[in-house]
């Protein structure tokens, strides 16, 4: 009958607009380069856990928790959204490089116009800025300047006529910059701030050393990241480290980088627990052994992803790059310990 045609007509179109919203999702989802938004998406809540640390021992977690969700809260929507501007406007200016390297990312594949993703990029950025403005006036500078910073940042690796990522020493720079100093000093300095100890002057040992450890672990990013994409960058006339110097020497260099970063956080920290045993104290001694340990399963989760990778086949070096990432991912898991 004419009615029951017109339901299975209803049904047909619902399910249409179903599967169109899902592909719409998958897009952006694909877009936002996965791998970089949990990485920002683990890494704020820890930073802040590890700023909080302290009051927690000296107040309990019930009194400190309020103060911390929101804290943790407002700094992690612009740095999501910073985020999605910064791997978008890549992609954006990449897209010739990508049809090459990445074929199934959104824009080259044909899923995301070039209007679709500037609109995304810019939708991201206008976000941030209005979250950021609405929430704290002019009175965070530690949050402002993070996310200010990451989006210049971001901003002059991809965009011309700046476009560092031409330069391998400068790309590697605005990572380093981005993942290892800002990311972490600048959060650790606003949570800090959200427990009442003025902003920068908030820098400690602690701090500074987080910092460092997350500021070598940019380095060995920024040299792995190219190493899968020399055939179109090399088409394109970028002169990355990988094209320069070959992709066996450069992802060589990321290895033993890495190794050496995982190996000295776990002599320190195995360190660091002998010494509390031997004072007697076994709760300072049972978290650091902790950590070594992690460091060191680490070590050879990478030692074994690293193994029988050739460095001119760029589906071997992604798998091990994602494998980087992580162990990136649980280094920040274990921050706030």
């Amino acid at each position: 009958s004419r009615a029951v045609r017109r339901r299975a007509a209803a049904i047909v179109e619902a399910d249409s607009q179903t599967g169109s919203l899902w592909k719409t999702i998958v897009t952006i989802w694909d877009f936002t380069r996965p791998h970089t938004l949990l990485g920002t998406l683990i890494s704020v809540p820890a930073v802040h856990l590890f700023a909080a640390a302290p009051f927690i021992a000296s107040q309990g977690f019930a009194a400190v928790a309020p103060v911390l969700l929101k804290s943790t809260v407002l700094a992690l929507v612009p740095a999501l959204l910073i985020n999605l501007y910064i791997t978008g406007l890549n992609q954006i200016f990449d897209v010739d490089i990508d049809k090459v390297n990445k074929p199934y990312l959104p824009i080259p594949a044909g899923r995301l116009s070039l209007a679709g993703a500037w609109r995304a990029c810019i939708g991201a950025l206008s976000l941030a800025v209005v979250w950021a403005w609405v929430h704290f006036g002019a009175r965070s500078w530690p949050l402002h300047l993070t996310l200010a910073g990451s989006a210049v940042l971001g901003t002059a690796y991809s965009a011309p006529p700046v476009r560092l990522k031409r330069s391998p020493f400068l790309a590697a720079f605005c990572i380093i910059v981005v993942r290892g100093l800002l990311v972490n000093l600048g959060f650790y300095c606003f949570a800090m701030e959200a427990f009442g100890v003025s902003g920068f002057a908030s820098l400690d040992t602690r701090g500074i050393a987080a910092a460092a450890f997350f500021g070598v672990f940019g380095l060995v990013i920024a040299l792995m990241k190219d190493v899968p994409d020399i055939v179109g960058d090399e088409m394109k006339g970028i002169r990355s480290l990988s094209v320069r110097l070959g992709p066996e020497r450069v992802l060589q260099s990321a290895t033993v980088i890495l190794w050496g970063l995982l190996v000295g956080t776990a002599g320190f920290f195995g360190a660091g627990a002998a010494s509390a045993a031997a004072a007697g104290q076994p709760f300072l001694a049972l978290p650091r052994a902790a950590l070594s340990l992690v460091a060191l399963w680490s070590l050879r989760y990478a030692v074994a992803s690293r193994r029988g990778v050739d460095a001119r086949d760029p589906a071997g070096v992604f798998s091990f790059y994602m494998d980087v990432w992580r162990v990136f991912y649980a280094s920040y898991l274990c921050l706030p310990f």
